[in-house]
């Protein structure tokens, strides 16, 4: 067999595809750990998301329960917060600052100012080692307009610079290509696999039952995938044409019901992950603020930005945590996808850090003292997972950031209001 290359790759006429750890890779090439963070708005219902307890005696609170059979594969913090963003009172500052910890500015001549978020500043120290430094992904476009920047910060929790959001893709077509077109050049009507077959072929030959079974395996994943957005494509609807990526030439629609738009794009992550085509990657399930129709759910009557403002009525709080257990169960269908594929005598999930969060709290009081948040996967064996952590109240959010970083290769001192990383994670 050819001589290994940690970063090798498929390639034919404008196609490039990663491959999935395999065994006959070198001994000393450790899978490298990844980094995802999910977004959601509208807070959650406060009483009932958390856990206490570790080991045999953790246990998730109603919201959580979907996570149930992954839960030692989780850390459930409280006490978290970020301080510069507990007195802006709208949605767009707890949007734009979830990732980045800074106040949202106008500045003169209607300029953006945020900050850049951690997603971004691992990227820009660790991209290099893959073809896209990070993958943003989200559900619904983003939302301007000249008059007011309010919607620009409602929009994006990636920001590459303090003043540019890093531009993310909701449309499956345009995501899958962004993982494995070649600048636009991919051929129209050609898989991706159908392009590459000939060194697929020579690789399996090469290589051992259980790398050739692994190969297989992943190769039928992309098929799934393949067919799914070929299915959504055909769906009749609007289009939607990414403004920010103007080497994907082809337009495509995006699935009208939101669980499998949702789930496509979590599978594109998976495969960006699996393939090593990106370390880093965000999802936005919604914008901040957002209405977001889900009477698709049994009992759900109520949009969801009216159902956050219960005002403790029963039956919109019944509503409200119908829609948050939604989000949870989504999460669940990622984690579980990730814990499914084995890497390196664990699993992708073992080798990734998965956070989920919203920038609000209580989405009926917009308080934010004390993030909703989960952490999951094992960060490549450096996180001591299965367990709740309590934090003293207020204690920085950008702490965990630090600690994402470090263990992401990236040496940072600070970021945001946090000189140093989250205590009790080890």
């Amino acid at each position: 067999m050819k001589q290994w290359n940690r970063r090798r790759f498929l390639k034919a006429a404008g196609v490039s595809m990663g491959l999935p750890w395999l065994e006959a890779a070198p001994r000393d090439a450790a899978p490298p750990t990844r980094f995802a963070a999910l977004f959601f708005p509208n807070g959650v219902q406060v009483e009932e998301w958390g856990g206490s307890g570790e080991g045999a005696a953790f246990q998730l609170k109603s919201l959580l329960r979907p996570l149930d059979p992954l839960k030692g594969k989780l850390i459930v913090p409280s006490g978290l917060w970020h301080e510069r963003l507990e007195q802006r009172g709208g949605h767009d500052g707890k949007t734009s600052g979830f990732l980045t910890g800074m106040e949202n500015y106008r500045r003169e001549g209607n300029r953006l100012e945020v900050g850049t978020s951690i997603d971004q500043a691992i990227a820009a120290k660790i991209g290099g080692q893959t073809p896209l430094p990070s993958f943003c992904l989200g559900v619904k476009p983003d939302s301007m307009t000249q008059l007011d920047l309010a919607p620009i910060y409602r929009s994006y929790i990636s920001w590459a610079t303090p003043s540019r959001p890093a531009p993310k893709e909701i449309d499956p077509r345009f995501a899958f290509d962004r993982l494995f077109g070649g600048a636009g050049r991919r051929l129209r009507d050609k898989s991706v696999l159908d392009a590459v077959l000939e060194q697929a072929r020579e690789l399996k030959s090469a290589v051992g039952k259980a790398d050739s079974q692994k190969l297989d395996e992943f190769f039928e994943s992309v098929r799934d995938v393949e067919k799914r957005v070929e299915t959504a494509d055909s769906d009749t609807g609007g289009r939607w044409r990414p403004a920010h990526v103007p080497e994907l030439r082809r337009p495509g629609r995006r699935p009208e019901d939101r669980e499998p738009h949702t789930r496509l794009m979590l599978d594109m992550m998976v495969l960006a992950f699996q393939t090593n085509t990106t370390r880093v990657a965000t999802f936005m399930f919604d914008n901040g603020g957002c209405t977001g129709n889900f009477t698709f759910l049994p009992g759900v009557t109520e949009e969801w930005h009216a159902a956050s403002h219960h005002r403790d009525r029963p039956e919109i709080k019944r509503q409200y945590e119908a829609i948050n257990r939604w989000h949870v169960e989504q999460l669940a269908y990622l984690l579980a996808k990730m814990d499914a594929i084995p890497e390196g005598g664990g699993t992708l999930l073992d080798h990734s850090m998965v956070l989920m969060g919203s920038g609000l709290a209580d989405g009926n009081k917009h308080t934010a003292d004390n993030l909703p948040l989960i952490l999951a996967g094992g960060g490549g064996g450096t996180l001591r997972t299965g367990r709740s952590v309590a934090y003293s109240g207020h204690t920085p959010f950008a702490r965990l950031f630090v600690s994402i970083a470090r263990r992401m290769g990236v040496e940072i001192g600070s970021f945001a209001d946090a000189t140093q990383p989250l205590d009790r994670l080890s």
